[in-house]
């Protein structure tokens, strides 16, 4: 009797020991982990490239992959500051995918991240005045935007002229410097 208790006993442990490993994340569920380093400055695109936003920040992983870091989800990244970056890659299961699937890159955690000197300039040439790169903030006076990112305007700078020819067809070309705080760019020079 005794030893028939014993085997029940082992193999109910067993059993669950089993469970419990296969209930368990497969390193295929959890994604594959790996580093990646942001520029600082967000490049200018464009409106003519598919797929690529006008105004975005770069990463590339340490095998050279490069990405937009618009992709990671749950990172946003400030102008004026480079990051290095854990994510993740998993698959993403689909229907609206022509092969069924694809990958989502998430945000581990934020490794490190380095603003840029006081003064540093940031020039734009070519700037095509269309689909209004250039806005005002309606909620905050004096704070406007480049595509997503939030400037500040200098003084003797017409910042309100730039935002009324935003979107008449025309280039312009800007200087931004990086000035730090919460709207850490400030647009020093266009024309």
């Amino acid at each position: 009797m005794k030893l028939k208790i014993s085997t029940n006993l082992l193999s109910v442990v067993v059993a669950t020991v089993f469970l419990v490993s296969c209930g368990g994340s497969s390193d295929s569920d959890e994604g594959t982990e790996f580093n990646v380093s942001v520029e600082s400055t967000p490049a200018y695109y464009g409106l003519g490239i598919q797929f690529t936003p006008p105004l975005a920040a770069t990463a590339t992983s340490d095998s050279g992959r490069e990405m937009f870091t618009d992709s990671i989800i749950g990172f946003e990244h400030e102008f004026g500051t480079s990051y290095e970056l854990r994510v993740v890659e998993k698959d993403v299961d689909t229907n609206n995918v022509a092969d069924g699937s694809a990958t989502s890159i998430e945000l581990v955690e934020v490794i490190s991240s380095q603003p840029d000197a006081i003064g540093t300039s940031y020039v734009y040439n070519e700037v095509t005045l269309e689909g209004n790169p250039f806005t005002a903030n309606e909620q905050t006076a004096g704070v406007y935007a480049f595509y997503q990112y939030e400037f500040l305007c200098a003084e003797n700078v017409d910042c309100d002229g730039l935002v009324a020819i935003a979107d008449s067809g025309g280039l312009v070309s800007v200087e931004f410097e990086y000035t730090g705080g919460d709207v850490p760019i400030t647009l020093v020079w266009w024309n």
